[in-house]
């Protein structure tokens, strides 16, 4: 299936990142979140990506992998 960027939001305050993605076919949606994680000793912050898909019940998995979000999305499609 071929997956296109439906949808980006940006957080202005922290920059955290949400994309979301569609494919003709697919039921179910894929989001890309990009974290805002504070370090835990020092100042400053760094960001984490994690790819959630999103099922139309609303339930979600969440991968480290857009290819392991693709696979699952298209193998748990209709």
């Amino acid at each position: 299936m071929k997956w296109e960027k439906a949808m980006a939001s940006i957080n202005i305050s922290n920059g955290e990142k949400t994309i979301t993605y569609i494919a003709v076919g697919c039921s179910a949606k894929i989001e890309s979140r990009k974290k805002y994680i504070p370090h835990s000793a020092r100042a400053g912050v760094w960001f984490h990506t994690t790819y959630f898909v999103v099922y139309p019940d609303g339930t979600e998995k969440e991968f480290w992998r857009m290819s392991e979000a693709k696979e699952a999305a298209e193998n748990d499609s209709d």
